[in-house]
């Protein structure tokens, strides 16, 4: 099925502060609570920010049922996307795919197979995808993110490609390159969403006929991001303005504080305990200076992420 556009959320993954670091899921289902009172198009689970490489099978399976379980109670239309992160072989995606869909996840969303990049030619990378989404009983996202993937950068000719096939929904780009969304929404129809892989370039993004951004930002000010992309679609230019600015302010710490600092960053505006920021070892805990950063950066945007939220205000949800 397509894939809406919207505001996408790749959820940090709590866990317990013990030794075993068990999932803490009292806490991520009060946070997809909050997401959900956003008004969000949905909730990406097991991504890059949910730290999915340290997750066994059994919790992906536990994270995608709990997520699915809380937007139900919430009454929230919200999708809840499931990240493939870290499969090195086809064989493992279509395991971990399957999975996802038995657990209830409405789609997946997957990076290339990175561990031999050399090798991994246009052919090759296409195969893996097709064969894939061919075996999955959920539609596919591909997950474009050269950083976490061995330095592969799937051009906008291989994303076309990829677009034809029927079970294959969108792509995020996580690759930050404004001029390949637009050539890749040039290259495909209707039926393929292109969605951006934060919000600090969500106008261009759309601007470009790409619909929304699936941004880790979602996590510390929901209402903000969403409230960006509904006045752009409502042509509120100058309203779309001043919530972007504001987001890309607080998305542009992130370069800098990384990962433990968008988890320090989510606890710290969702009211959670700070034990609740730790980050799976060997991650360290995110440090003093940069807590600062990020209450600095995103000082601007939780401003108005509190006066949405006091006014009630909410997103329409997937569109």
């Amino acid at each position: 099925m397509p894939l809406p556009g919207g505001i996408y959320v790749p959820v940090v993954t709590f866990f317990e502060p013990t030794r075993a670091q068990a999932l803490d899921l009292a806490s991520h289902e009060r946070h997809v609570e909050r997401l959900a009172a956003a008004g969000v198009a949905g909730i990406v689970v097991m991504g890059s920010t949910g730290e999915a490489v340290t997750l066994s099978r059994a919790e992906r399976d536990e994270l995608v049922r709990s997520t699915k379980a809380t937007l139900a109670r919430a009454g929230s239309p919200a999708l809840v996307i499931a990240g493939t992160v870290g499969a090195q072989s086809t064989a493992q995606a279509i395991e971990l795919s399957n999975d996802a869909a038995a657990a209830g996840a409405d789609y997946t969303l997957t990076l290339p197979p990175s561990y031999y990049p050399g090798v991994m030619t246009d052919d090759a990378l296409a195969a893996y995808y097709e064969e894939v989404a061919g075996a999955t009983g959920i539609p596919l996202i591909v997950y474009s993110f050269p950083a976490a993937s061995g330095g592969i950068n799937m051009d906008a000719d291989l994303l076309a490609r990829l677009a034809r096939h029927p079970n294959i929904a969108g792509v995020k780009h996580t690759d930050h390159d404004v001029g390949k969304i637009a050539r890749v929404v040039a290259a495909t129809g209707a039926d393929f969403t292109v969605l951006g892989g934060a919000t600090d370039y969500l106008l261009g993004t759309l601007a470009y006929g790409g619909r929304g951004a699936i941004t880790g930002l979602g996590n510390i000010a929901p209402r903000a991001c969403v409230r960006a992309f509904e006045a752009h679609a409502a042509g509120e230019h100058e309203t779309a303005l001043r919530y972007a600015a504001a987001v890309a302010t607080a998305e542009g710490a992130f370069v800098k504080a990384q990962l433990t600092g968008l988890k320090w960053g989510t606890v710290w505006a969702g009211g959670f305990a700070e034990d609740a920021a730790l980050g799976r070892r060997p991650l360290p805990p995110c440090p003093e200076n940069m807590r600062a950063w990020v209450r600095a950066k995103c000082e601007g945007v939780l401003a108005l992420e509190r006066e949405l939220e006091a006014e009630g205000w909410k997103g329409k949800g997937p569109q």
